[in-house]
């Protein structure tokens, strides 16, 4: 399995709660090897297997979760 990093700017996170919130939801999708959200920088950092999920399925995952995401 060859896994990609991908870095987020993540918006509209507060608090160390924001952060936790994505880490859970996006550590729930199939492919994701680990997922670290700091709400203080506004990134979050998502390694994943790019055979199985793709960039825009993790994008879409934080935006369900109410914040706003893009590719750096």
């Amino acid at each position: 399995m060859a896994e990609t990093t991908v870095k987020l700017k993540t918006t509209g996170m507060h608090c160390p709660s924001c952060s936790m919130l994505i880490e859970m939801s996006v550590g729930d999708l199939d492919g994701v090897a680990s997922v670290h959200s700091d709400h203080k920088s506004g990134q979050t950092e998502v390694t994943f297997d790019p055979d199985v999920l793709g960039t825009e399925r993790i994008i879409d995952e934080i935006r369900k979760a109410g914040y706003g995401a893009e590719a750096e």
